[in-house]
């Protein structure tokens, strides 16, 4: 009996144990892999508890070892030498792995949104840089190596990610970030070692993904993002999932660097991106453990992002605020930049500027100018402003100085006049006699004419202090489970906020009703929303327009699945809230590279008068309308008749985004959707004891020739399917 016991205990123990095997190396550790040279690196991975680790390393006379914790975790430090290569590196344990052509150069972590993930085949391929493509095919540029991180989203920190190395050539270079690639070349070509670019990026998503949540929380103000609206709506949003996936499981291997392009997603809380930048840079210097070391940041390019304020503009002054810590750099895009294209083609530039802060302040280039005027000193002198910079050697301008306002005590900006003097500037305006407050390039698609000896835009800023700050609201209608009416339901994420509202498409003020609780909806509204902080309003405003009809709550059984990243929910075709002209506004569903098929049920026969659907076309976001429209009904589920059919839609002639509603109306009248939108005018017979509609949209499928993302897929974007 104690025999059985005995081995029923050691039993449980060995299952309480992690079970390992044999030796593993991160995917990160791997043969063509680049090592920090002139530092001591990190070699680590898991065992069996107790099992004796040895590494013999060909540059190393030692063959050090370790013991593998109760873990299994191990983790060995080993010096490396001065550039060059290869070396081979052997792990062994109770079984062996060899690791060949690892290198020692300089490695740099390449992260952020989707201009630093964006490919040269994303951004239309080789055809574009054809120098650069004819300098790749001449020369040898395999010390370049590539480490692409997979996408991966974690709720708690991970160990590990997958990883590929790959060395540079003609079809891996159009295949891997276009901002990295061009930075590690100029470094590569200026410092004459290899280079490791480890790229680890997703586009649409926002600074507090990629920052660890515990880090955030003791942040002071940060904890807003705990539960922020920008997670709301897709997984890759979530606060620190990326950081989680694809960050944490790096910190381990030894980097020389960071630079970074990301902001985008974070224009509507710019007031506390000049925090949650700063708080993410500290938190990888913080976990890394090296130090503060050097972190170059692109700030955002000019875009119409069709918000009613300058809200690039507020986070291209958040971004600033990160050069208050030690050994951080800004490039400037805002004259290479497309107020119609969120992805600028000119990543080569990018690339380059980033190269120059790294190599003037890294590597010791101090000839190498790095960086545009930045404004240091604004002096009042009666009538005018005098600017004073950093960086202004040579300063001039393309034409006249351009996109400097004044304001006066009130705080009214009006257009000014510049005068360059020297490496200053001198501001004024006949309207502005008295002159308070200057900005420059203080918009979302402000164009830029002021540059330095090196052709370095100078950087957009303002003098004045106004307060501001964007919360946004969340609307919600649904349904009561008990008396099955209506209910409105408004939301903000910061606590500080109260909220206001109309019901009629007036903008909302202080006077305004003031939310208190959910309300009952007896009819279609248009409803305003904003939040309010200590009577000052938020400069975002939330538009729904809720319309009552048939298909609200009703079941709605798709063919394809709609995209996480951009997502209303589950119901959002059948939730009565009608989408904006905004993809990003929460009400919209997306599907990348997939037609939209549905069929929807009344859950009784109804005599049908009108059937239509909401799509948006924004090619500008790789949004295009449907090429083909279907709408059928059914008494039956079986057997469907086709009612309207629309053809040939032309996305060319788009240039803004717009909502269209394809429309099937029984009695062939020009007729309005209740809510009073959405004109239209066609004809079919009318359908009596029906209980399905079926709704079939073809996807264009690929983004079209001549278009910036030319053969990706294009996205097909649909609204409320909206049945009287």
């Amino acid at each position: 009996m104690n025999k059985l016991k005995t081995l029923f205990v050691l039993c449980l123990l060995a299952a309480s144990i992690p079970s390992f095997a044999k030796v593993r190396l991160p995917s990160v550790l791997a043969s063509g892999m680049i090592l920090q040279q002139q530092s001591v690196v990190n070699i680590w991975g898991w065992a069996t508890p107790g099992e004796k680790i040895t590494l013999t390393a060909n540059w190393l006379v030692e063959r050090p070892y370790i013991v593998a914790g109760i873990s299994g975790k191990w983790l060995i430090r080993i010096p490396t030498g001065m550039a060059g290569g290869p070396h081979s590196l052997k792990v062994e344990g109770e079984n062996r792995i060899v690791l060949t052509d690892i290198l020692f150069g300089e490695v740099w972590v390449c992260s952020g949104q989707s201009n630093m993930e964006y490919t040269i085949n994303n951004l239309g391929g080789w055809h574009l840089y054809k120098t650069e493509k004819k300098d790749v095919r001449k020369h040898d540029y395999s010390r370049i190596r590539f480490c692409q991180v997979k996408h991966g989203f974690s709720g708690t920190p991970a160990d590990s990610c997958d990883v590929t190395w790959r060395k540079a050539s003609l079809r891996s270079v159009a295949d891997f970030s276009a901002t990295a690639w061009f930075f590690g070349k100029c470094l590569f070509d200026f410092l004459d070692v290899p280079v490791g670019l480890i790229s680890s990026n997703i586009g649409g998503t926002p600074a507090e993904a990629w920052t660890d949540s515990t880090f955030l929380a003791s942040e002071l103000g940060l904890q807003y993002y705990l539960s922020s609206p920008n997670g709301q709506h897709s997984k890759e949003r979530r606060v620190s999932v990326l950081y989680n996936a694809m960050i944490h499981p790096l910190i381990n291997y030894r980097i020389r660097g960071v630079i970074w392009y990301q902001g985008e997603t974070n224009i509507l809380d710019a007031d506390l991106y000049g925090r949650l930048f700063p708080a993410m840079i500290r938190n990888w210097r913080s976990d890394w453990q090296q130090g503060d070391f050097p972190f170059c940041f692109v700030q955002i390019a000019p875009f119409d992002y069709k918000e009613p304020f300058p809200a690039a503009a507020f986070l291209r002054e958040a971004q600033t605020k990160a050069l208050a810590l030690s050994n951080t750099g800004m490039v400037l895009t805002m004259d290479i930049g497309n107020p119609k294209d969120i992805h600028p083609k000119n990543k080569q530039e990018v690339g380059q500027r980033l190269a120059l802060w790294t190599l003037a302040k890294t590597y010791g280039k101090d000839y190498l100018c790095y960086s545009g005027p930045l404004v240091k000193k604004v002096q009042r002198e009666g009538g005018f402003i005098h600017l004073f910079f950093d960086y202004a050697d040579s300063l001039y301008s393309k034409g006249a100085p351009s996109g400097f306002t004044l304001a006066g005590a009130d705080g009214r900006f009006k257009p000014a006049k510049a005068t360059i003097k020297g490496n200053t500037v001198v501001v004024s305006s006949d309207s502005i006699p008295v002159p308070f407050y200057v900005r420059y390039a203080f918009a979302d698609t402000a164009s830029v004419n002021l540059f330095n000896q090196a052709g370095l835009p100078a950087a957009p800023f303002r003098s004045d202090s106004m307060p501001f700050f964007a919360r946004e609201v969340k609307i919600e209608i649904n349904t009561d489970s008990l008396d099955h009416r209506r209910y409105l339901a408004l939301s903000c994420f910061d606590p500080a906020c109260s909220i206001h509202y109309t019901l009629d498409g007036s903008t909302p003020v202080i006077s305004s009703p003031l939310y208190q609780g959910k309300m009952r909806l007896d009819g279609s509204a248009r409803v305003r929303a904003r939040a309010f902080m200590e009577d000052i309003p938020s400069l975002q405003i939330r538009n729904a327009t809720f319309i009552s009809h048939h298909g609200v709550d009703k079941i709605l059984t798709t063919r394809f699945k709609y995209s996480n990243q951009y997502s209303g929910g589950n119901n959002a075709l059948l939730d009565g809230i009608e989408a904006s002209e905004k993809f990003n506004d929460g009400h919209w569903q997306g599907y990348l590279g997939d037609d939209f098929d549905g069929v929807i049920d009344l859950g009784e026969p109804r005599t049908l008068d009108t059937i239509s659907v909401s799509m948006l076309g924004d090619p500008a976001s790789w949004i295009f309308l449907p090429v083909r429209v279907e709408i059928s009904v059914s008494a039956d589920g079986i057997t469907y008749s086709r009612v309207e059919e629309f053809n040939a839609v032309d996305n060319s002639q788009i240039k803004d985004p717009v909502r269209r509603s394809f429309t099937w109306n029984s009695n062939g009248t020009v007729k309005r959707d209740p809510a009073g939108s959405n004109l239209f005018s066609v004809s079919a017979p009318p359908v009596k004891a029906i209980r399905y509609v079926r709704v079939f949209a073809q996807n264009i499928g690929h983004c079209p020739k001549g278009h910036p993302g030319a053969g990706n897929k294009a996205w097909l974007f649909l609204d409320e399917i909206k049945i009287w």
